[in-house]
C-alpha cells in the first residue's frame, strides 16, 4: 500500500512538473516596458502623432527643456506635434536600465535618445537623457512622467 501511495505522489509530481513546463511564460514587465518603447519609437519614426501620444496616461506630463511641463493630454498632443513637424526630422531613444518597483505598478526607465532635423543654420544633431515613469493603469503600462535633457553644453 505504502509503495501504491509513493507511486502516485511521484507521478502526481511529474505530472505537475511538466503542466509547470508547458506553459507558456508571460514577459516580466521589464520585458513588457522595453517591447512598449520599441513600438513607440516606431510611432515616432512612422510620425504617427496619435499612436505616439496614445502612450501616455490621461494625466502624463511631458518635461521638454527650456520649456514648461505639458501635462495632459492636450498640451503632450502640442508637444509631440512639434517634436513630429521638425523638418527632415528623426527622433531614436531606448532604455540602458528599466526597474519596476516590487508592487508591479510603478516602473521607470533610464536611456538616452538621438535627434536630428534641420535647422534654420543647418543640421542639427542632438544626443542626451531620458527619465520615463510608468504606471500601471489596469493592465496596461503607461507614461505618467517623461523628462529629458540634452548632453550638449548650454549656450549662453
Amino acid at each position: 500500500m505504502r509503495g501504491a501511495r509513493l507511486a502516485s505522489v511521484a507521478i502526481l509530481a511529474c505530472l505537475l512538473s511538466v503542466g509547470a513546463l508547458a506553459q507558456p511564460q508571460r514577459p516580466s514587465d521589464e520585458q513588457r516596458i522595453r517591447q512598449l518603447d520599441r513600438d513607440w519609437v516606431a510611432k515616432v519614426a512612422a510620425k504617427d502623432l496619435a499612436g505616439t501620444v496614445a502612450f501616455y496616461a490621461k494625466d502624463g506630463v511631458v518635461m521638454a527643456p527650456n520649456a514648461p511641463p505639458a501635462e495632459g493630454t492636450a498640451a503632450i498632443t502640442e508637444t509631440w506635434r512639434g517634436i513630429l513637424g521638425l523638418p527632415n526630422g528623426s527622433l531614436t531613444f531606448a532604455p540602458t536600465r528599466v526597474t519596476v518597483a516590487k508592487s508591479a505598478d510603478l516602473a521607470y526607465e533610464v536611456g538616452t535618445y538621438s535627434l536630428a532635423f534641420d535647422g534654420a543654420k543647418g543640421r542639427v544633431q542632438d544626443q542626451g537623457k531620458y527619465v520615463v515613469v510608468w504606471k500601471k493603469e489596469g493592465r496596461a503600462w503607461k507614461v505618467a512622467a517623461d523628462i529629458f535633457n540634452s548632453n550638449q553644453p548650454a549656450t549662453p
